[in-house]
């Protein structure tokens, strides 16, 4: 009765809670659901190094969500601290920034985030006005590596050759990777970069490995001569290094965080976490095995991801809208997303588990939520592009009073803006500031508004 026929192959189209329920059950599937929302409302404790707890005051994040709005030295600006105003306005209980810069050359614009001596202040600012909403903060720091593209960089920073993403981006072909010696130098300046991110008052600092950025690149460097390439040990180096880097700097009750992609789901072997045959399919040995070094030395806190927004976009964000028609249903996606999670989540009980790819669900987003906490399938639930559409989503979503009229719709407006690095948001939620960027950069040639 609720089969979707094939050019319904990727549309939302559920009715009711009733609906969505029906059809999970029906299908087979292995997504939670729940009517019963006091979950997303229930404090979380993670635990810090030095063995003490934190407080979140609910089970609800918002994602790290480029901007791609900041000053060119990289500080906030007055729109930065709009989008922030409202994420930590939100409800939300935890609010993880962004991408932030360790170095100049690893920026994907100018006008990403960087943090240095010059900008620190500013994130001092920043972080005091969002803690007025009683949030638990993360600073996201990140080497953009493949993806760098700046006034400081003449090419990106390749960590390792990748065939597929050379075939989808011709432009990649013959770019050097980078030398063993410029890795060596990262660590250090990755817990520069920390340090004055726990000075500007973050509550958490996140070793970004996602999305075949550099760190996470690394990890999936099987075909890299030399120490960071080949075997596991030479692949999670540079990570570790980092990560060890960042905690010698930090005080004891400093979080230790990571955006980790739990696998690339990009064929081997240029995907990290993935099996060796075919067709691509995650296998999370490498994962749990990296995670097992990164708990010892203090990780307790992953906000997961999987795929990369730059190859296969309907892996870690399921979509109604994209570049292209996904090969399989969003909610096969949404599925995938939340068992990793769980299966990560049931290895490490101890880490606090942040869980992806809920915006699909538009309204119906809160059951899913909720039946995933209640199972113990994550920790908390995070949301991005919701974050971006619905101003008040965590309070909405807690008190009941979801509003259909408010949702994001999964249209992946917002990532089209992304990759034109314009300054990035929802064109039809938060029309006076994004409907006139998308228009001007998006929509050339085209007849049709959104």
């Amino acid at each position: 009765m609720y089969a979707f026929e094939k050019k319904d192959s990727y549309t939302f189209s559920f009715s009711s809670p009733s609906h969505l329920r029906f059809y999970l059950e029906s299908n087979g599937y292995t997504i939670p659901f729940s009517k019963d929302l006091s979950p997303l409302g229930k404090q979380v404790l993670i635990q810090a190094p030095d063995g003490t707890c934190k407080t979140v005051k609910n089970a609800l994040a918002t994602h790290p969500m480029e901007g791609c709005d900041a000053e060119t030295d990289g500080s906030p600006s007055e729109l930065t601290k709009r989008r922030y105003a409202r994420f930590s306005g939100s409800g939300a209980g935890l609010v993880w920034m962004e991408a932030i810069s360790v170095v100049p050359e690893a920026r994907t614009s100018d006008h990403q985030m960087m943090i240095n001596d010059q900008t620190a202040d500013s994130f001092a600012g920043l972080v005091e006005d969002m803690k007025k909403n009683d949030v638990f903060a993360v600073a996201q720091l990140t080497h953009s590596g493949r993806f760098a593209k700046n006034s400081d960089t003449p090419h990106a920073l390749f960590a390792t050759r990748s065939l597929p993403f050379e075939a989808k981006r011709p432009q990649d072909v013959g770019v050097p990777i980078v030398t063993d010696d410029y890795l060596d130098r990262l660590p250090e300046k990755f817990a520069k970069a920390a340090k004055l991110a726990e000075n500007a008052g973050f509550d958490a600092i996140d070793v970004k490995a996602c999305h075949q950025y550099l760190l996470d690149e690394l990890l999936s460097a099987h075909t890299r001569e030399g120490k960071y390439g080949g075997s596991f040990e030479n692949r999670a180096r540079l990570m570790i290094d980092c990560f060890d880097a960042v905690r010698a700097v930090l005080k004891p009750d400093t979080v230790l965080a990571s955006r980790l992609s739990l696998s690339d789901m990009i064929e081997y072997p240029y995907g990290f976490a993935v099996c060796e045959d075919k067709p691509v399919r995650p296998d999370l040995t490498e994962t749990k095995k990296l995670i097992e070094i990164l708990r010892a030395k203090g990780l307790s806190l992953i906000n997961m991801t999987m795929g990369s927004p730059y190859f296969n976009p309907h892996i870690n964000r399921p979509y109604n809208r994209g570049s292209y028609e996904p090969p399989e249903h969003p909610l096969v996606g949404l599925e995938r997303l939340i068992d990793a999670t769980r299966e990560i989540q049931t290895a490490f009980p101890e880490i606090t588990m942040i869980g992806t790819g809920y915006s699909y669900l538009r309204e119906l987003a809160p059951y899913v939520a909720a039946g995933a906490l209640h199972e113990g399938a994550a920790s908390m639930i995070g949301f991005g592009r919701m974050a971006f559409a619905y101003d008040t989503f965590a309070r909405d979503m807690i008190e009941g009073n979801f509003n259909p009229s408010k949702v994001c719709i999964a249209c992946s407006k917002c990532a089209e803006i992304k990759r034109l690095s314009q300054h990035t948001g929802c064109p039809i939620r938060d029309q006076e500031i994004y409907l006139p960027i998308y228009r001007e950069h998006c929509m050339k040639g085209r007849k049709n508004t959104p």
